[in-house]
């Protein structure tokens, strides 16, 4: 797990948000649509994610649906290959101290991912989805 795929942040208005990155700083992404579901820019190195606060505390469950309780609002993402995967990682972060917050389950967005914090509280997602890819580098590809 020597990688970072995807960080995610929480926002609150994903409309301004996407507006405040593409249009105000020049982040490059795909979406044409001006409230999305969901936000991907492409940056060197690892894609920065916008995602609906309120979407993010479902998909997560009730431990985090008070944000003034410590919740930061952000996930990091380790991306794998195969459903499989994603339960060697998770099982391997519960053995060197993670705490699953949620196993992982068939989503609503259609792949398959769970959630664990590391010994600081930091929200990891460990994914998959049949219809990524990683270019040679290793990077995530998500069209």
């Amino acid at each position: 797990m020597n990688s970072i795929h995807i960080i995610c942040l929480a926002v609150k208005n994903i409309s301004k948000s996407l507006t405040f990155y593409r249009d105000g700083l020049g982040f490059e992404t795909t979406t044409e649509e001006e409230k999305p579901a969901i936000v991907f820019f492409n940056n060197y190195g690892t894609k920065l994610e916008l995602f609906p606060l309120s979407d993010l505390q479902k998909e997560i469950g009730e431990s985090v649906s008070n944000v003034s309780a410590g919740f930061p609002r952000f996930t990091l993402a380790h991306n794998v290959r195969s459903k499989e995967e994603v339960d060697v990682v998770m099982q391997r972060a519960k053995l060197a101290g993670a705490t699953i917050v949620k196993p992982p389950v068939v989503q609503s967005w259609g792949g398959y991912s769970g959630y664990f914090t590391d010994p600081d509280g930091f929200y990891w997602e460990v994914a998959y989805a049949s219809d990524w890819k990683f270019d040679d580098n290793e990077m995530l590809v998500i069209d």
